[in-house]
């Protein structure tokens, strides 16, 4: 269910709620807003636990960090953003929702050797820009562009600071149009220090071609590499969500 107000310079905002109401994320009306695949991201995770920090490139408005802090109650969540007015939001989520293990790094990415701590997460998670810039013609709207388009930070960029604050043994989880696979492997391959572990591809129904892959790299991870069975996002010709997507999109925390 959503709620709407005014405020954060007067732009309407909408309240939706995740996981049958556990959590509540403000965001603009017309700004930039997460999607199914940030949902996906965030509740596909593994080998996470109250020891873990888990660092979240790229936050927004915080959906994905405060759903893994709700899901999986690691000791720590850094959720690094660059634009002011999405860092504004993911504070005053953070803050409503109580989630005290969530540290929001108002920050660029590109910037991570002054604003991140190297060797320091055990797990990081970045839904980045699925546009090159110049591929297409960005919103006028200059927060969804540069959430979506690549105007501050490449797929590669979001790799490299991931290979900097990732542990030996991390793992860096990322979800992407399949476009943009080799980018991001080939980003990984540059680093020396990110191997490819899994792919999961996403489907909206079966019979049709994936629209996102679900990417697992590791720091100092053995050279090989796992095509996990596919997501599939629907039911048939449905809007209903299949069984696995129904389930994760209703879960409940530790």
């Amino acid at each position: 269910m959503g709620r709407s107000s005014m405020s954060e310079g007067e732009q309407e905002l909408t309240c939706d709620d995740l996981f049958d109401g556990a959590l509540r994320i403000w965001q603009r009306r017309k700004g930039y807003r997460f999607g199914l695949d940030s949902l996906l991201l965030a509740t596909g995770l593994d080998e996470v636990d109250e020891e873990s920090t888990v660092v979240e490139l790229g936050a927004g408005q915080g959906a994905v960090s405060l759903a893994i802090a709700h899901l999986y109650g690691p000791a720590r969540v850094v959720a690094v953003e660059r634009q002011s007015g999405l860092s504004a939001l993911l504070k005053r989520n953070a803050a409503e929702n109580e989630a005290s293990s969530v540290t929001v790094v108002e920050g660029d990415l590109r910037e991570h050797r002054e604003i991140l701590e190297p060797h320091s997460a055990d797990l990081v998670v970045a839904n980045p820009p699925f546009f090159r810039a110049g591929d297409r013609r960005p919103p006028e709207d200059s927060e969804r562009a540069a959430a979506r388009h690549e105007l501050f930070g490449t797929v590669a960029d979001f790799v490299v600071a991931a290979a900097y604050v990732l542990k030996q043994r991390g793992r860096l989880e990322m979800i992407l149009p399949p476009l943009r696979l080799f980018d991001a492997v080939k980003a990984a391959e540059g680093t020396g220090d990110l191997v490819p572990e899994s792919l999961r591809f996403v489907h909206s129904r079966k019979g049709e071609d994936a629209y996102l892959v679900v990417c697992r790299f590791r720091r100092g991870g053995a050279p090989d590499l796992r095509i996990r069975p596919p997501l599939y996002v629907y039911e048939g010709a449905t809007t209903d969500y299949t069984e696995e997507v129904a389930r994760r999109l209703l879960r409940r925390g530790r």
